[in-house]
């Protein structure tokens, strides 16, 4: 094999999250795994939402080459690769962080996010790095005891889920993250969804006397991608190709595991504080996976890629649970006669 080259590379990279969010973290971790495993030819340096480009415009940076690569998520720029953008990320009723990673990189799932690019004329190569488990469910003033409590609710949210929260009857209020404690201080709204039990935690949510609402069935995991633009990629030689797939990778489970721990801690210190936590009933959990799946299938009727992916996902995650549900032991039976 050839010697490798001493060429260097020196990337930008900037993320759509504040440097305090977990994600950001994870975007730094990646960097500083591509730096440590190239032995210093790929320097590679993370900012937060903001520093270089207007937060959310990463993709479009990228695709400009104004930004060397980004940590980002799909569901930040549907307006560019469409709806399908969402399957890519959190959507209700969606696969969970195994689940999503089995289908990406051993049932086809990575090259239709390559596709997701492709199809629009986007210079982009996509990388799955990171990933998370499902968010609470939200914050709400009052309990949810049954679908109608929707009716009329000052909800903060947005996207997909946004959508179908209004055809629940909610009004969908959309604002920053920063803006939420005071907005619900303030009774500006009702409840709202933001993320983790660390993360919620973190931002103090547990002060304004909410009920915190689990399991966290609008979005069972967060994906983040690693965009590059594909000169980029063809720039870099084999060896430090292949060292940017298996940091991706990596990053992957590292992250997992990061932001799992950190959620643990997250919901040990809620629990202390005295917030009270309420199990979102299962006829609702139902309720909002019907209205998920009828939302889905009613895009699929006019978009053929969007089709093309959910019915993957689909047919993959029904042949895995079914696999899973026999072969792998219930926790909860374990924990309960340990």
């Amino acid at each position: 094999p050839s010697q490798p080259s001493d060429v260097k590379f020196t990337w930008r990279m900037q993320t759509p999250f504040p440097a305090s969010y977990p994600m950001y973290t994870g975007g730094t971790m990646l960097a500083e795994m591509l730096n440590s495993m190239s032995a210093g030819r790929i320097v590679a340096t993370n900012n937060p939402s903001g520093a270089i480009v207007d937060g959310l415009k990463e993709m479009r940076a990228v695709q400009e080459k104004v930004l060397d690569a980004s940590m980002t998520a799909s569901h930040y720029h549907t307006s560019e690769v469409g709806l399908v953008g969402d399957l890519f990320n959190l959507h209700p009723g969606g696969p969970n962080p195994l689940e999503f990673a089995v289908w990406v990189y051993e049932s086809g799932g990575k090259a239709m996010w390559q596709e997701m690019y492709d199809r629009k004329n986007l210079s982009i190569h996509p990388e799955m790095a990171m990933c998370t488990s499902a968010e609470l469910f939200g914050w709400f003033a009052e309990p949810v005891k049954s679908m109608s409590d929707f009716k009329g609710m000052k909800f903060r949210t947005a996207g997909i889920w946004g959508d179908m929260l209004t055809s629940a009857g909610a009004a969908v209020v959309t604002m920053p993250g920063g803006e939420i404690y005071e907005s619900m201080e303030r009774g500006v709204i009702d409840a709202f969804e933001f993320s983790s039990a660390g993360v919620d935690y973190a931002a103090g949510f547990h002060e304004l006397g909410a009920f915190a609402h689990g399991p966290g069935v609008h979005a069972p995991q967060s994906a983040f991608e690693f965009l590059v633009h594909k000169d980029t990629f063809n720039k870099l030689p084999a060896d430090l190709q292949a060292i940017l797939v298996h940091a991706c990778e990596a990053n992957f489970i590292r992250s997992l595991a990061m932001v799992d721990y950190g959620d643990t801690l997250g919901m040990q210190k809620l629990k202390d504080y005295g917030t009270e936590f309420v199990y979102l009933p299962e006829d609702v959990q139902i309720s909002i996976v019907k209205i998920a799946n009828a939302k889905y299938d009613e895009i699929a009727k006019t978009d053929e890629f969007f089709a093309k992916v959910l019915k993957s996902q689909r047919d993959f995650l029904t042949a895995y649970r079914d696999m899973k549900s026999f072969a792998q032991p219930n926790p909860n039976i374990m924990e309960e006669y340990k």
